[in-house]
């Protein structure tokens, strides 16, 4: 059932859909790993600690940015309840369901809510080749879930996405969908927002790239990891009191150190989680298989933190600690 009791949710009634996410950043938190490849219990809890200073209004797990396709069903389940732990309900948690298939999906889902999240994020199943699949499959787990639920569509990265008129069909059926996390371009964005009419909030995601334009085109938050949320709530706040200016501003800084570290996924869960631990003096340990950083993408990184404006005097005992580590594990 619906946490009723969650401050920031208004009852389902009258057969309309009027549950809302709080307007702003939500960070998807990275999987932090201990010395010895195993999640690392303390520096979770500080990463949760972290994005609530920073100004968040939510936080989503176990997405892309969380590796949750390199974590097993234990370690995706430790998650979930170490975050719900951890938020101890002053922000709402919103977490990530991916599996192969749809019933699993829903195995999921069920999990989610009987540990205490607040909402859920569909990815596409792995069993999902094409926008009608993908369709029948998002209807099953709706149709069958027992919480709010947003669509995540990431076409480019997934693989596979829906069109504007295959989510607004979704959304005019399922009054369970909230919401759907557009990580797409802002004037595509943009034809979502109209043609959703309000029945669904729409949140963009891709590290806050074109932040102002899809603020200007109506999203209701976005869902970076999060390395430099703290400035996307900046830029969030300047946009909100109609200081267009000031967050385009923060937008040109911004612009250089999310491009690089959004390459990829693999950029984003190499560079992107270094510098969250950077940033925030937490040891930087990679998943094993993941793609190791290099000199030169260290030497890219500390200049593109300088010039978002981040200090980065204390960094050079880690980043020789990170390098070393990398050159040790490539000569055995």
């Amino acid at each position: 059932m619906i946490a009723i009791g969650r401050p920031f949710w208004r009852a389902l009634s009258g057969g309309k859909r009027v549950s809302l996410l709080p307007g702003g950043v939500h960070p998807i938190i990275y999987a932090l790993f201990d010395a010895e490849g195993q999640l690392d219990r303390q520096a979770m809890r500080r990463q949760v600690e972290v994005c609530i200073a920073q100004g968040a209004v939510g936080i989503a797990t176990l997405g892309l940015a969380t590796e949750v396709r390199f974590l097993s069903d234990a370690q995706q389940r430790q998650l979930v309840e170490w975050n719900v732990e951890d938020i101890a309900g002053r922000v709402p948690l919103g977490v990530t369901i991916f599996a192969q298939t749809p019933d699993e999906q829903i195995e999921r889902v069920h999990h989610a809510a009987a540990a205490g999240a607040d909402w859920v994020v569909l990815q596409p199943p792995a069993s999902a080749v094409d926008e009608t699949s993908l369709v029948a499959a998002f209807s099953r787990v709706l149709e069958a879930s027992t919480m709010p639920a947003a669509l995540q569509n990431m076409p480019q990265f997934i693989g596979v996405g829906l069109g504007v008129e295959a989510i607004a069909d979704l959304a005019a059926r399922h009054k369970r969908l909230i919401g759907v996390k557009q990580e797409v371009s802002a004037t595509e964005t943009a034809e979502l927002v109209a043609r959703l009419a309000g029945r669904a909030q729409v949140l963009s995601g891709r590290g806050g790239i074109e932040l102002v334009d899809c603020m200007a085109a109506g999203v209701a938050g976005n869902i970076p990891a999060p390395e430099y949320a703290d400035y996307l709530v900046t830029l969030w706040d300047h946009m909100s009191a109609g200081r267009e200016d000031e967050a385009r501003d923060v937008y040109r800084r911004i612009l250089p150190i999310a491009t690089f570290v959004l390459q990829s996924l693999e950029a984003l869960t190499t560079y992107g989680k270094l510098l969250f631990c950077l940033r925030y003096d937490i040891a930087f340990h990679q998943r094993a298989g993941a793609m190791a950083p290099t000199a030169f993408g260290l030497k890219a990184l500390e200049g593109h933190a300088r010039g978002l404006g981040i200090d980065t005097s204390s960094w050079h005992a880690q980043l020789a600690s990170v390098l070393d580590t990398q050159n040790q594990g490539s000569q055995q």
